[in-house]
């Protein structure tokens, strides 16, 4: 069995992980901009949001497993075992770095995000889109239950935000649990 890389808390980034942080801030960033309640576009809103979860998904596994770039890389390839969405779902929380609500929402927002990406009609409106957004439970565990005015839409860009605030903080933490190579 792999054992953690020893790592204790306050101990400094070398100059990779420095540069892994910086870049990834530039894209939570970028992710703030494009990611806006004001965006008049669905679609965008419906896209944006799980195309930087999946960022940080793959961030995680990145820290979580062994130092080496070359065959992290590869699993992460759009080919590889872990280069889906649902496949980096499925592995982050096999490997304990997310829990079972965490995982239930992000597979939501991955039936969202197809729903719009391969129906041009698709609007947050939509029953069964509706239906989806509702069953969203992370913000709700968080923050309560939202109010009765809040639109589908609403619960969608609240729970995407909290599932990006909720798996930025596990990406660093997944650094702490670094797999070593036996």
């Amino acid at each position: 069995m792999q054992e953690p890389v020893e790592r204790k808390l306050g101990t400094p980034l070398s100059e990779k992980e420095a540069e892994q942080y910086l870049r990834l801030r530039e894209m939570l960033f970028e992710f703030a901009k494009l990611f806006d309640y004001e965006e008049a576009s669905d679609r965008a809103v419906a896209i944006v949001g799980p195309a930087f979860l999946d960022t940080l998904l793959t961030e995680m596994l990145i820290n979580f497993l062994v130092d080496d770039d070359k065959e992290v890389r590869r699993l992460m390839q759009p080919e590889g075992p872990l280069g889906t969405f649902g496949a980096k779902v499925s592995a982050c929380y096999c490997l304990g770095l997310i829990g079972e609500t965490i995982k239930a929402d992000l597979r939501i927002v991955a039936k969202i995000r197809n729903r719009f990406a391969h129906d041009l009609r698709a609007t947050f409106s939509d029953a069964q889109i509706e239906g989806w957004c509702s069953s969203l439970r992370w913000h709700k565990e968080l923050l309560g239950e939202p109010p009765s005015s809040a639109s589908s839409r609403d619960l969608f860009q609240v729970s995407v935000n909290q599932l990006v605030c909720h798996l930025n903080g596990l990406v660093g933490l997944a650094l702490h649990h670094k797999r070593r190579a036996p």
